[in-house]
């Protein structure tokens, strides 16, 4: 694979009439880009940061950096270093690494909030190591209006004011008002792995919410950095955070994800291979139900969906509910001997869990070795989770579709056996009262693997899969 095309960058380093040249390699850009420079102090390891558009040619002009230096710091422009984040193709991580070890800078943690379909906000972007650190005009937390009046981004990335504009203080002597220091604030980029474009974000408080929709199903790195303005567009970095996170999938997507799922059932030369299933079934460890008896009064809860199926899937950390399986052998019709999450086995009847007052979602298709899995989502209608899935997924006909059917007059439903269908039901069930009125019941069966770590963390879609990945 050839390396990407690189351009030599001159940057002129200037105080009190002192210059040094310096050059540093980019990489070329196909559109015009923020790009940040890292710059270090040598003698006081400190780090600042300086931002320039760059068209992603051969550069006429020389960069021109006039370094704002405080009484702590050295006066020779000679003991400074430069050099262009993101840019030379290094690990961001081992950056991150070198210029904590290298230099003043301290870490922090910051995480990327998800309500789905499009909306993401960075949450902990003040961390405990900067709680003295109040802002010069008010202690209390800033709203969303002063928000948008400290950081402004204009249609591509043309502009970018990282200067705050605080409110007018309220003070009817302005010359008895205590001045204090330059509130600290962050930094943030956010890099699309897949083009490297970045896109640079400023803000004093503790989240913020990117202010256009994501690509869906992309890889997303978020690196933000702590400090304060010395000077416009001179920022001295106090501390970073860097994480990575997936965008999730649109409707769009899940349209098309349904659509290569239905393809795949009927990719070979026969019809679907349909097969009644009168009871839908939940593998768990014998402690797993002895704990709903003892302490939870037979009711077994739902909890919130774990990251298991496509890693961009809008349910995961969001929606809660209890996973069922209408898995059968297409010979036998009976469920497979084994199971990976459990040695005990309860059957619940399928005409109890998919009724008139449930509407069913087509959710995720993916794969592990060879055989896909289907999820699909039942829901009461007018619930939450109905409103939530209604505006998200894709709605299916209970009484006939391409995986799990059950028309209203009859007990059993008709299952897909090309695909393992599983069923996320959206409800807390009372299994104590269908067990003693013989509804329900339990069968044992032989477990494999560990059923706890499966459950906790999930296991994520085969990424090699062309039939089940969108991208």
């Amino acid at each position: 694979m050839a390396s990407r095309q690189t351009y030599d960058q001159e940057v002129v380093f200037i105080h009190r009439q002192k210059k040094n040249v310096t050059h540093t390699k980019l990489q070329k850009q196909a559109v015009r880009v923020w790009v940040p420079l890292q710059i270090t102090e040598l003698k006081t390891r400190t780090v600042f940061m300086y931002l320039f558009l760059s068209n992603g040619g051969e550069r006429v002009e020389p960069i021109t950096v006039s370094l704002p230096l405080s009484d702590d710091m050295s006066c020779d422009v000679m003991d400074y270093t430069c050099e262009a984040l993101f840019q030379d193709g290094k690990d961001e991580k081992e950056r991150i690494r070198l210029m904590m070890q290298h230099s003043g800078v301290k870490n922090f943690s910051v995480d990327v909030d998800h309500i789905p379909p499009s909306t993401y906000t960075v949450t902990g972007l003040n961390p405990s190591s900067f709680e003295n650190d109040k802002h010069p005009f008010t202690d209390q937390s800033r709203d969303t209006k002063l928000d948008q009046e400290t950081s402004s981004i204009e249609k591509g990335l043309q502009k970018l004011v990282l200067s705050s504009k605080p409110e007018k203080q309220r003070t009817e002597h302005p010359e008895k008002v205590q001045k204090k220091g330059t509130p600290c604030s962050s930094l943030v980029f956010l890099k699309d792995i897949d083009t490297n474009g970045i896109s640079l974000f400023s803000t004093m408080n503790s989240e913020m919410t990117f202010p256009f929709q994501l690509c869906p199903i992309t890889d997303y790195e978020l690196v933000v950095f702590r400090g304060k303005e010395t000077k416009k567009c001179c920022f001295r970095v106090q501390a970073v955070a860097q994480c990575l996170f997936k965008s999730y999938m649109t409707q769009v997507e899940i349209d098309e994800l349904h659509k290569r799922a239905v393809g795949h059932t009927l990719s070979t030369a026969v019809l679907p291979s349909f097969y009644p299933v009168k009871y839908l079934y939940r593998n768990k460890p014998l402690l797993h139900f002895l704990h709903i008896f003892t302490n939870t009064k037979g009711i077994m809860f739902k909890y919130i969906k774990n990251f298991g199926g496509d890693p961009a899937s809008t349910l995961n950390r969001k929606l809660h509910g209890l996973f069922f399986s209408a898995n059968v052998d297409p010979k036998t019709g009976d469920p497979p001997p084994v199971s990976y999450y459990g040695d005990q086995r309860i059957h619940i009847p399928v005409s109890f869990m998919i009724t008139p007052d449930t509407n069913l979602y087509f959710a995720d298709f993916y794969c592990h070795n060879i055989k896909h899995k289907v999820t699909l989502v039942v829901t009461l209608k007018g619930s939450k989770a109905d409103e939530f899935c209604s505006a998200r997924l894709k709605s299916l006909n209970q009484s006939y579709n391409e995986f799990l059917y059950r028309s209203p007059d009859s007990t059993d439903a008709m299952v897909n056996t090309r695909v393992t269908v599983e069923v996320f039901y959206t409800e807390s069930i009372d299994i104590g009262k269908l067990l003693e009125s013989r509804i329900a019941y339990f069968t044992t069966v032989q477990s494999e693997g560990n059923p706890f770590l499966k459950t906790l963390l999930g296991r994520p879609k085969r990424e090699g899969c062309k039939t089940c990945n969108l991208k």
